[in-house]
């Protein structure tokens, strides 16, 4: 790109780009230290808690779930919001590049239809240059289609509050398609006993599962247990909806301890839920999810039918590492970092979260690891600018906790967390039931009252309590 096109905005002192869990909370945390020449780059409008996207792709609309606007936070804390892409970093002169924003505006409602506008009629934003002295890149992590045949034309990822959308949209559309199809069966078959015509018209709603990570095991329990939602499809009888989980290893769940797995397994399977391992996908087309597993010597391969495919298989950083030949990264496109979170051979680079990964000691991808990453950074910028010599990013892991709608929560707290509990030094403890919901809902309460300040923080959580009771709860299995 042609560098005289471009248009120079001010920059400032720390600029971070990605407004999720870690540098949302990092721009706050700065801000309200005090910091005001922070500016916060994201290419959405509104903030929405990543491990709350299960709940919007099961039906939940994102006001339910706590969406924050940047704007007003910014506003209200004092740092400055940019709505862009980042498009390249000039490492030499400490400079970002957002991308342009441009299309036109394709339609609009005139009388309650949905008219074409002219192709001419469009909202652009010019390229923009940022300068930086700190930069600290937040992007999160994607999923990787593993260059599987059909995924990205024939399955729906869950990695940004559209892709939810876009799930609940295509889960809704779809019960309703399947209700009506029933209907116009049992009509045209009424009286026969033929079973192959009864077996068509008992035929399920199908869903398919690749993954068993929580983002694919939390997704499974809500679609099979029940959301708070108002779907297209009216409420169904048993047996209506299939869900299936594939796991291409031979571990449900990897990464959690062996209670914890159990736990979860125990309350998927109860909720009917079928769970398939040792099942590496071969392919995904638009009605089917064939797999393949090696046994020996020979290769046995299965087919799953399906009328709704989700895939949550992995985690790799975003597409732009790649890009960004100055920044050393890893295999799983992530920015390498020191323990400091510093990107290697760069002084004033960091980068935190999914997009990042620790040389020596790579923690989970999770929203806790970004949190704590957030809090570790909004002291050690101010050091480093004040040239004090680097610390180390220590990740004290809190456990894991699973909200499974109404299959209830499980969950696993670790480290000095559990000393408040159990008074056992740093033994693992399991929780279950209201006090593992509560511990759940919990993180996000705290992520709240970092962005929103106690007050606040204490309202919001009140109202959504209130929306959680009062919610209409409609029961998709």
């Amino acid at each position: 790109m042609d560098k005289q096109s471009l248009i120079s905005t001010p920059g400032a002192r720390i600029v971070i780009v990605g407004g999720g869990a870690g540098g949302l909370e990092l721009a706050v945390r700065l801000a309200r230290a005090g910091h005001d020449d922070v500016v916060l780059v994201d290419r959405q409008t509104t903030h929405v808690w990543k491990p709350r996207l299960h709940e919007v792709a099961a039906g939940l609309g994102r006001r339910h779930v706590d969406a924050l606007g940047y704007a007003g936070l910014a506003e209200t804390w004092g740092f400055r919001f940019e709505c862009g892409t980042l498009e390249s970093i000039d490492v030499e002169h400490q400079q970002i590049t957002l991308a342009s924003i441009h299309g036109p505006i394709s339609e609009c409602s005139i009388d309650g239809q949905s008219r074409a506008l002219p192709q001419d009629t469009r909202i652009e934003v010019p390229s923009r240059v940022l300068d930086y002295r700190q930069l600290v890149l937040a992007l999160g992590g994607v999923t990787p289609d593993m260059g599987v045949e059909g995924v990205l034309e024939h399955a729906c990822l869950l990695d940004t509050p559209e892709d939810a959308e876009r799930i609940a949209e295509r889960y809704s559309r779809g019960l309703l398609a399947h209700h009506v199809r029933h209907g116009m069966s049992v009509c045209e078959t009424a009286g026969e006993t033929d079973e192959s015509t009864q077996a068509a018209v008992n035929t399920p709603y199908r869903v398919v599962i690749v993954g068993s990570g929580a983002t694919g095991v939390e997704l499974a329990a809500y679609l099979a247990s029940g959301a708070h939602s108002a779907l297209e499809a009216p409420a169904h009888g048993d047996n209506e909806v299939e869900i299936t989980i594939l796991e291409a290893t031979e571990t449900f769940m990897p990464g959690v301890s062996e209670t914890l797995r159990e736990a979860i397994h125990q309350r998927l399977v109860a909720a009917g839920i079928r769970i398939e391992l040792s099942c590496q996908v071969s392919a995904v087309t638009p009605d089917q999810v064939k797999t393949a597993a090696q046994e020996g010597d020979e290769t046995s391969e299965s087919i799953f039918a399906s009328d709704l495919v989700i895939w949550a298989a992995g985690r790799v950083g975003p597409p732009i590492v790649e890009r960004i030949e100055a920044l050393a990264s890893n295999k799983k496109r992530q920015w390498s970092v020191t323990n400091g979170l510093q990107c290697l051979e760069q002084d004033a680079i960091f980068a935190l979260g999914d997009c990042s990964c620790i040389e020596n000691s790579p923690v989970p991808p999770t929203a806790q690891v970004a949190s704590e990453q957030a809090e570790f950074l909004a002291e050690e910028l101010p050091r480093r600018l004040k040239g004090e010599a680097p610390r180390e990013f220590v990740f004290d892991d809190k456990g894991t906790l699973l909200s499974l709608g109404a299959a209830g929560s499980v969950g696993e707290l670790t480290g000095k967390l559990t000393d408040r509990f159990s008074g056992q030094g740093h033994d693992d403890l399991q929780v279950r039931g209201r006090f593992a919901r509560a511990a759940y809902h919990g993180l996000q309460r705290q992520h709240q009252f970092v962005l929103l300040g106690p007050v606040k923080g204490t309202a919001e959580a009140v109202s959504d309590a209130f929306r959680r009771t009062l919610s209409p709860r409609l029961k998709v299995h």
